[in-house]
């Protein structure tokens, strides 16, 4: 029986500091209260209650680390339509491929995608992880990286214990890279699990987004 496997997703508010008044200011009017409470659409929220996204901002440029590899391009590929689909809009570009650099993930205007050969060792259950900087209700960066080290991946047929459908994968990942956070439920129509479920397991395959998926897309982009 597939085992199932975590998938994290790192928010973080991305204060930004400075000693200049007029720049300290726009700082501070950003983070301020809209009195705009929404419903959350299965996105992450901020203390006002307002969805965080990229908003007006996309498409959202991707840089591709060389460190993931080229065979995998037609399963990101896939999973980025998947999502623009969904949206009816184009909510990705990939601006950079086989980029150089260190692979770990840091705030540096990037959006990075990335798979490490280094995972912390209290997390070999942690398939992906998607790190996100914003402020206020708007993200401003995020980076994908994904377990090398204690996973394989594949697009077609797995071929061992642990395998990990690359699509699948990534398909979750951006779709916390929008801002959405994990949805464990189902359609109760279909009973199709979302692709935001908390867990993928193993050797799993779930490319479809479901009608929450969906929706999700739709009222925020």
């Amino acid at each position: 029986m597939p085992l199932a496997l975590g998938v994290r997703c790192e928010l973080k508010n991305w204060l930004l500091l400075t000693i200049t008044v007029g720049l300290a200011l726009g700082s501070f009017l950003a983070c301020a209260p809209t009195n705009k409470e929404q419903a959350p659409c299965g996105f992450v929220q901020n203390v006002y209650g307002e969805r965080i996204s990229w908003k007006s901002s996309v498409p959202v440029p991707l840089t591709i680390h060389s460190s993931f590899p080229q065979e995998f391009y037609p399963a990101l590929e896939n999973a980025m339509r998947t999502w623009e689909t969904a949206a009816g809009r184009r909510l990705f570009k990939i601006v950079a491929t086989s980029a150089g650099g260190s692979a770990t993930p840091k705030q540096d205007n990037l959006n990075m995608i990335s798979l490490m050969n280094e995972w912390e060792a209290n997390r070999p259950d942690e398939q992906a992880r998607t790190s996100v900087y914003w402020v206020g209700y708007e993200i401003q960066e995020a980076d994908i990286r994904l377990n090398g080290k204690d996973f394989t991946f594949y697009q077609e047929s797995p071929q061992g214990y642990r395998q990990v459908h690359m699509e699948s994968l990534l398909l979750h990942e951006l779709g916390h890279l929008l801002g959405l956070k994990h949805e464990d439920g189902r359609d109760p129509a279909t009973g199709q699990i979302s692709v935001m479920g908390t867990h993928l397991p193993s050797q799993t395959k779930r490319t479809s987004l479901n009608k929450t998926d969906a929706e999700a897309m739709q009222c925020e982009y």
